[in-house]
């Protein structure tokens, strides 16, 4: 049995660390600009970009690069250049709001999903049952961020359903 765990452990930091270095060649090294150009934003004065390249270490090797990027965000010594803001303090005041939307979104979710799972065992084998089931592969089957894509441009532009920004604390109103 621990030998089971201790291969699951490290398979599983095995895949973190694939992850981390396809995800930094995929902002770092395959787009074939200046990194630091990017991070610094719309409109960065050359002492700036300067500055940035300096930090993370895009004037070295690629590996270099890599291991600042990690250690940069191991430490937690992120700082957003376009907002001149703290990443950490940024990720602490936003908290409340990304728990209260996915906590939201998960009751809406599992509502949905219980009638309609519901009625479709009462219609089992019928007409309804089908198309549930088919809606269901389909729903399943399209990439997230596009039917997120979808759902924003019918229900908040087109038909005015929800709003299209804003937000208010769950504690002003939770609906």
């Amino acid at each position: 049995m621990k030998r089971f765990v201790i291969r699951r452990i490290i398979s599983m930091v095995a895949v973190l660390f694939a992850i981390s270095i396809v995800t930094f060649c995929i902002f770092n090294v395959i787009p074939n600009s200046d990194p630091a150009q990017r991070l610094a934003g719309r409109n960065p004065t050359t002492g700036q970009i300067e500055a940035i390249r300096r930090q993370w270490g895009f004037d070295k090797p690629v590996y270099t690069q890599y291991v600042k990027t990690m250690e940069k965000v191991f430490t937690g010594d992120l700082f957003s250049y376009v907002n001149q803001t703290d990443v950490d303090e940024k990720i602490i005041q936003d908290a409340p709001r990304t728990f209260s939307l996915a906590i939201g979104a998960a009751i809406m979710w599992m509502f949905f999903a219980i009638s309609l799972g519901l009625y479709s065992a009462v219609r089992a084998g019928k007409f309804a049952d089908r198309f549930l089931t088919v809606l269901a592969l389909i729903g399943i089957s399209m990439p997230v961020f596009w039917v997120g894509a979808l759902t924003n441009y019918y229900l908040g532009f087109k038909w005015n359903i929800f709003p299209n920004g804003g937000y208010v604390p769950f504690s002003d109103s939770p609906l």
